[in-house]
C-alpha cells in the first residue's frame, strides 16, 4: 500500500531553512518566514503490494501554526513507462487513492507522479523504478533501559530490532515504517450507572473491558549498507516503547514494513530523519530545506516539497509479553457517591455516569464515579473486536 506521511513535518524544514544561516546568534529572535508559508507538499510511496495506493497533497503552515492543511480538488495521476495512466480520487482530506492490481505493479517498471493543483500548476516527479522487495530475516525485542539527553536517568521499556539481508547486494538502501497494536483493559468494573435515574447492578451487554488499539508509529527509520562489504544489517534499532504509558501492560504487537529505496529516495528520507532527530536546539546545527523529487514543470520558480518513490516492501510481525516493569496507567478521577443527591450536579452532557462499588473498612458499600474511559475501553478510541492476527 502507499503510505501517506506526516507532510507537515516536511514543511517545517522549509521554514527552518531561512534561519539556518543565523545559528550563531546568541539572543533569540523571530525571523520573517511568510514567503515559506503555503508551499505545496506532495508525498507518496508506490509499493509492490496490490490494493489501495495513496498520495497525499497538502500545504505548509506557518511556524507558529503547525497544522495539517490538506489540498483538495487536485487532479492526481500516476504514469508508468509502458504508457499506462492511473487516475486517483480525492477523499476530501488531501488524500488521493486508487487501486492497483498485481499485474499493474511490475518490478523493474518505472512510475512517475503528476499533480495539477487548483491554480492549474503542474507538478511532476521523476520516474522511479519499482524495486524488488527486501527480506526481513527476523525481528527481535528486549526489555531494557534507554538513556537520552532528555531523560538522563533512563526510561524503562522495550527496544525493537530488525535483521535483514540481501545476498544479491541490490537493495543497499532501506526504510522502515511500523504499526503498533496493543491490548488494554478498563480500569474499573462498572457496577452502577446514572442517566438521571440510578441503575444499580448495571453491566455492559457487550465486551467493554478488553480492547485493542492500533496506531502508526511516528518517526523515520532509514539505513544503508553502501559502505559495507555485504548487504546485511544485524540488530538494527527500530522504535522504543517506554513504560510511560500502558501499551506494554498486557500484550503488544509491532508490524514492521521494510522498503527498498533508490539512492535519491534514501537521501531524502535520511535527511528528514536527521532533521527530526536533532535535539540540540536550533542554533547548534544548520537546518536545510529538503525539496525531494517533485518539480513544478509549469512554473519552475514555484517550490514544491515531498517525494514520490516506488518501493518493494516486505513485512513481519512480532509480539511481546507484558512488561516486567511497572507501567503508567491512564489517570482516573474518583468521586464518592453516598446518595443520589451527589449525582444531581452531573449535567446530562456527562451521562452516562458510571460507578464502581467500593467496600469501606466498616463493611459499608459506596459507589465511586469516575471517567467513562476508565469503565468503557471503547471510549479510548480502540476496538473491542480482537484483531484477526492477534495471538494471546
Amino acid at each position: 500500500m502507499m503510505q501517506s506521511q506526516k507532510n507537515y513535518i516536511v514543511a517545517v524544514f522549509a521554514i527552518l531553512s531561512v534561519i539556518g544561516g543565523l545559528y550563531s546568534c546568541v539572543e533569540p529572535f523571530s525571523p520573517s518566514v511568510k514567503k515559506y508559508n503555503d508551499i505545496i507538499v506532495i508525498d507518496g510511496t508506490l509499493t509492490g503490494e496490490q490494493g489501495i495506493q495513496r498520495v497525499t497533497v497538502s500545504r505548509t503552515s506557518s511556524l507558529t501554526d503547525s497544522i495539517y492543511k490538506p489540498e483538495n480538488g487536485c487532479t492526481v495521476t500516476i504514469l508508468d513507462d509502458q504508457g499506462n495512466i492511473y487516475d486517483l480520487t480525492g477523499d476530501g482530506n488531501g488524500n488521493y487513492t486508487t487501486e492497483f492490481s498485481s499485474e499493474q505493479l511490475q518490478h523493474g517498471t518505472s512510475y512517475m507522479l503528476r499533480v495539477i493543483d487548483n491554480g492549474g500548476d503542474v507538478f511532476e516527479s521523476d520516474y522511479q523504478e519499482l524495486l524488488s522487495p527486501p527480506t526481513i530475516d527476523s525481528l527481535t525485542a528486549g526489555y531494557e533501559p534507554k538513556y537520552t539527553a532528555e531523560v538522563p536517568e533512563g526510561l524503562n521499556g522495550c527496544q525493537f530490532y530488525v535483521n535483514t539481508s540481501d545476498h544479491s547486494g541490490k537493495t543497499r538502501y532501506y526504510r522502515w515504517s511500523m504499526q503498533e497494536t496493543w491490548e488494554y483493559h478498563s480500569i474499573y468494573k462498572v457496577g452502577a450507572m446514572w442517566d438521571g435515574v440510578l441503575h444499580d447492578n448495571y453491566y455492559f451487554k457487550e465486551n467493554r473491558t478488553t480492547c485493542w488499539m492500533t496506531k502508526e508509529v511516528p518517526g523515520i527509520f532509514t539505513a544503508t549498507t553502501r559502505d559495507m562489504e555485504g548487504d546485511v544489517l544485524k540488530n538494527f534499532k527500530l522504535n522504543y516503547v517506554s513504560t510511560e504509558s500502558d501499551r506494554l501492560k498486557f500484550r503488544y504487537s509491532l508490524l514492521v514494513r521494510e522498503y527498498s529505496l533508490s539512492p535519491d529516495a534514501y537521501e531524502f528520507w535520511s535527511g528528514l530523519e536527521k532533521q527530526t532527530q536533532k535535539t540540540g536546539g536550533l542554533y547548534e546545527s544548520q537546518p536545510y530545506m529538503i525539496t525531494g523529487n517533485i518539480k513544478c514543470v509549469s512554473n519552475p520558480d514555484r517550490i514544491a516539497l515531498g517525494f514520490f518513490s516506488a518501493s518493494g516492501v516486505s513485512q513481519k510481525r512480532i509480539f511481546v509479553d507484558p512488561s516486567p516493569y511497572p507501567v503508567t496507567d491512564i489517570v482516573c478521577s474518583s468521586d464518592t457517591i453516598r446518595g443520589t443527591g451527589d449525582l444531581m450536579p452531573y449535567p446530562p452532557s456527562a451521562y452516562p455516569v458510571y460507578m464502581y462499588y467500593f467496600i469501606l473498612p466498616s463493611g459499608g458499600l459506596v459507589r465511586v464515579a469516575s471517567n467513562q474511559r476508565c469503565f468503557d475501553c471503547l471510549k479510548r478510541g480502540g476496538t473491542n473486536v480482537k484483531p484477526d492476527f492477534w495471538k494471546d
